[in-house]
C-alpha cells in the first residue's frame, strides 16, 4: 500500500469513490510504461498501471510507481 494511501485511510481522507483516473505514459525512461494517475483534491494520491498492459503487466519501477511526489508542490 503506497503509504500516501495508508496515511489517508488513518487520517479519514482516502475517498476513493471520488478519485479520477487518468492513464498516461510515464516521462522517465522511453519504454513506454502505462501509467494511472489516481487524482484526489486535485492531488495525485496513488499510481498503478494496468495489469493488460503488453508492456508493464500491471508492474511499474520505482520511479514510475513513485516519481508524482515530485510533479506535485508540497
Amino acid at each position: 500500500m503506497f503509504t500516501t494511501e495508508h496515511d489517508m485511510r488513518a487520517e479519514g481522507t482516502w475517498h476513493e469513490a471520488t478519485q479520477t483516473v487518468t492513464d498516461t505514459i510515464c516521462p522517465y525512461c522511453g519504454v513506454g510504461c502505462q501509467l494511472s494517475l489516481h487524482v484526489q483534491d486535485n492531488e495525485i494520491v496513488k499510481v498503478t498501471s494496468p495489469s493488460d498492459h503488453s508492456v508493464t503487466h500491471g508492474n511499474l519501477c520505482i520511479k514510475g510507481r513513485f516519481g508524482f511526489q515530485h510533479v506535485q508542490n508540497h
